[in-house]
């Protein structure tokens, strides 16, 4: 199954391996953009994609990252090509001095024409600013018609934290049972993460949450305006222990879910370009894609177009089929939403 999460190719791309490990696949990357950005994409033997996209700004992440995977033994002479650029890159990088950040203006200006290396910058500075020094940003895809139903098929993180701990989240399925996440299916309103842990406090996965600095903080879900089963989830911590640590957090919860939005309209934009592109559709073809979706019939598109009803069934759902490769407008409906043409 093809991640549907796009990439943006002006990027300079330095690095990729694509590894099978027995039925899985396994995609590295490493892109000059916004510094040194790691990606590493993984597809299950039933099809369910993650990625990850990671800041890499010494070789002790790199180190960090390679020794939490659990295909290090194979991917070994890999991470050492990658461990290499980013030697060379941090002896020759020059210093960049520390920048005052609006976090208000910053999130504005979260559009979706910013890659994902220079997503991940921003996006550090203005959490920086709102008090959190980890996140992580979830972008996750459900296989049923909505958010609360069936499991994760496609996910892809944004690591504003120790890299090791999302390889270990995604190698042990913590996913299928994390308490943040299932509220988040359910919910769009912030909450503190102590409040939603269904675990008790020595559970596993808490533990491990808080070895990694994620010790408290807040949940802020995002949901798709179609409900097509897209949710975002930023998880926010400043890693104290206090009992007012995820009060600092807190205060700023009104902007952390203006920022969780933005995240999420930035990857419905860049799902909708990569549909675009994959199957060509014209604005006049995709609003009759979205016309169909929402109840409305060939009279409609044709009211909303100016051209007969006729024109609608002869030219532009034949249009449609051919491009979609189906050969019935309602299977067109179905696969353009399917790739998030439509959300």
């Amino acid at each position: 199954m093809p991640s549907r999460f796009a990439s943006v190719s002006d990027v300079t791309l330095l690095y990729r391996e694509n590894v099978r490990v027995v039925n899985e696949q396994l995609l590295i990357s490493l892109s000059a953009d916004s510094g040194l950005t790691l990606s590493r994409e993984l597809t299950r033997s039933d099809g369910a994609s993650f990625g990850q996209i990671v800041s890499l700004q010494s070789a002790s992440d790199v180190f960090d990252f390679s020794a939490a995977d659990p295909y290090e033994g194979k991917l070994e002479r890999c991470y050492e090509t990658i461990k290499k650029y980013v030697v060379n890159a941090t002896a020759t990088a020059p210093a960049v001095p520390a920048t005052v950040v609006d976090p208000l203006q910053a999130i504005s200006e979260l559009s979706g024409n910013l890659t994902e290396g220079e997503l991940l910058s921003r996006v550090r500075r203005i959490v920086a600013v709102l008090g959190g020094t980890q996140f992580i940003y979830q972008w996750v895809r459900f296989d049923g018609k909505g958010s609360r139903t069936d499991d994760p098929v496609e996910a892809r993180y944004l690591v504003g934290c120790r890299p090791a701990w999302l390889q270990q989240y995604i190698a042990r399925l913590w996913y299928m049972n994390d308490p943040h996440l299932s509220y988040a299916r359910s919910s769009a309103a912030p909450a503190l993460a102590a409040h939603i842990n269904l675990h008790p406090a020595d559970h596993w996965l808490v533990t491990e949450a808080r070895m990694h600095g994620l010790a408290s903080g807040v949940i802020v879900p995002a949901h798709s305006p179609a409900g097509r089963g897209l949710v975002g989830i930023l998880q926010v911590s400043n890693g104290m222990q206090t009992t007012d640590s995820a009060s600092l957090l807190w205060k700023n919860h009104v902007l952390l879910r203006a920022l969780s939005c933005a995240l999420l309209d930035w990857q419905i934009t860049q799902v909708r370009k990569k549909a675009a592109r994959q199957y060509n559709l014209s604005d006049d073809e995709t609003l009759a894609l979205k016309t169909l979706r929402a109840g409305g019939g060939a009279s409609h598109i044709a009211d909303q177009l100016g051209v007969s009803v006729s024109t609608v069934y002869k030219s532009i759902f034949r249009h449609i089929n051919k491009k979609t490769g189906v050969s019935r407008i309602n299977e067109a409906v179905e696969k353009a939403t399917a790739v998030g043409l439509l959300d």
